[in-house]
């Protein structure tokens, strides 16, 4: 009985878990980032996170720059 009631817990659990991570990769895929810089590292790449789905990414500076600040790489 504790073990089912247990199990049925995590299954749930797990469940909105993934549900949540999926939620928030679609809104990622659909969203048109607007990236803000949080880390320059010494060999020349970026991390810049999304102001609005917080999406991060890590790029070369060269590519960050390489069209209007948009990145050519999808």
């Amino acid at each position: 009985m504790v073990d089912k009631f247990r199990s049925d817990f995590f299954e749930k659990v797990i469940k909105e878990e993934k549900e949540r991570e999926n939620a928030l990769k679609l809104a990622q895929k659909q969203c048109f980032h607007n990236y803000i810089t949080e880390n320059i590292y010494s060999n020349g790449y970026e991390q810049r996170t999304c102001s609005k789905c917080n999406h991060s990414t890590i790029k070369h500076i060269r590519v960050w720059n390489a069209k209007n600040g948009q990145c050519i790489i999808a």
